[in-house]
């Protein structure tokens, strides 16, 4: 018994690990607000919850803040391309409608596909950078070979990042609810899962 609360026993580390991720979420929820720097945002709550798993963790604010301004530029780039598509895909779905029937379907195939990749790409890009020190090129590069060649485990990160808004809009009791655990912790907490998913594929290389 006196193990379980000694500092090294369970619930001082699950403690501790509850609150790394609640210090992160705020953090998280702060840099988001100019909607630039989501990708920053994003890229640092990956580098964050990497140095956590692999217990290099100094102080999570700390490495959070310093993962954000090193990483700003190359993460600020792909969130404005993300932006970019997102807005198109949207754009142009409202207007799909006015199409001509025989090309609507390939229309919405086209949009639902762009909104794929982006979807995929904002799911792997930023842990890379993350990780990474590579250019933009090389990081766009080898994303997109590491997603092909860990197919399934990268199906499995993609269905960590999407099944939780999935389950959100099914009735507005989740939607509230979901909007509540985000709010303290549920960024911090999804991304330390995926995180846990993506070292296994990063430490290979």
């Amino acid at each position: 018994m006196t193990n379980l609360f000694s500092y090294d026993g369970l619930i001082y580390k699950t403690g501790t690990k509850i609150f790394q991720l609640l210090v992160l979420n705020i953090l998280y929820l702060a840099t988001c607000l100019p909607l630039i720097t989501i990708g920053a945002a994003n890229t640092a709550l990956a580098a964050a919850t990497m140095k956590m798993i692999e217990g290099k963790e100094g102080n999570v604010a700390i490495d959070y803040l310093h993962a954000f301004i090193s990483n700003f530029k190359m993460a600020t780039y792909f969130n404005l391309l993300f932006g970019v598509i997102n807005v198109l895909v949207l754009l142009n779905y409202l207007f799909a409608g006015a199409v001509s029937s025989p090309l609507r379907p390939f229309v919405y195939f086209s949009l639902g596909l762009a909104g794929v990749i982006s979807l995929v790409g904002m799911t792997f890009i930023y842990p890379y950078i993350a990780r990474f020190d590579d250019d933009i090129r090389t990081t766009t590069k080898n994303t997109s070979l590491l997603i092909l060649k860990h197919g399934k485990l990268s199906l499995l990160i993609l269905l960590v990042a999407i099944v939780p808004v999935l389950l959100a809009i099914l009735s507005p009791l989740l939607m509230v609810f979901s909007i509540y655990i985000s709010a303290f912790i549920g960024f911090a907490l999804l991304t330390y899962l995926k995180s846990l998913l993506l070292l296994s594929i990063y430490k290979q290389y």
